[in-house]
């Protein structure tokens, strides 16, 4: 099947392109613009600025800095806070791009004819629970959205509803995670005398966006790195398969 994908015929990208957008005038145009503008605020720094003071604002309203209750809420309310912001922008980013897909079919087919060809990625239902998790945490659920559609060749929202859901979750989860952590550990810390400054300093880095970033980038190296190591064991199985 890779051999007659490989023969036949390819057009140029700039066909591609022109193919997609020919007599659809302007609103095209206007609609991918957008979609790439989205992308751009939730793939760049545009969520990750806006959660930190979300979660310190929710925290703080709660918290009376005196009584172990008031801990215990703020956090959740810190927790719950943030959770609902990062499922909301991560449903709308999957939604987003999964239309955004629809409008350019050619270079979508294009994209997913070369991925088939290099192998480099399995559809969503073949990743792994811990690769679904890091992905969805990392990257968000919009790019589990793209490998599944570039691993299979086939967009649309309808038939990856599941799909957007569970990614989504995962995403969430992994937030919820971290700001339990860090408000339970501020909570307790600001609390206790000996670590009340200490306390202090955890709280204004984690309403620093940079410090989710560094998470992030972190984790995203971590799963590279774990990715490379556990590919290289598997090259020459694929190449004697292919021979």
């Amino acid at each position: 099947m890779a051999s007659e994908v490989e023969s036949e015929p390819q057009e140029s990208l700039w066909a591609t392109v022109k193919g997609d957008f020919a007599g659809s005038g302007g609103a095209k145009v206007v609609g991918v613009a957008l979609v790439l503008a989205w992308m751009a605020f939730q793939w760049g720094w545009g969520n990750d600025i806006l959660l930190p003071p979300i979660v310190a604002r929710a925290f703080e309203a709660v918290d009376d800095g005196a009584t172990w209750l008031s801990a215990v809420l703020a956090t959740l309310s810190g927790m719950g806070a943030g959770m609902a912001f990062w499922g909301i922008t991560q449903t709308v980013d999957g939604l987003v791009v999964l239309g955004g897909l629809r409008l350019v079919p050619g270079i979508t087919e294009r994209i997913s004819r070369f991925v088939a060809r290099q192998g480099w990625i399995k559809p969503f239902d073949e990743l792994s629970f811990g690769t679904k998790f890091l992905i969805a945490y990392a990257s968000g659920a919009s790019v589990l959205c793209l490998v599944d559609v570039f691993a299979t060749g086939r967009p649309g929202l309808r038939v990856r509803r599941r799909m957007l859901a569970e990614a989504v979750a995962l995403a969430v989860a992994g937030v919820g995670v971290i700001i339990l952590v860090v408000g339970a550990l501020t909570s307790i810390g600001a609390r206790i005398p000996a670590t009340e400054g200490a306390a202090e300093v955890a709280l204004r880095y984690a309403r620093n966006p940079l410090t989710w970033l560094v998470i992030y980038g972190s984790l995203f190296l971590l799963s590279s790195l774990v990715s490379k190591l556990t590919g290289a064991g598997e090259g020459p199985e694929t190449t004697s398969d292919r021979g």
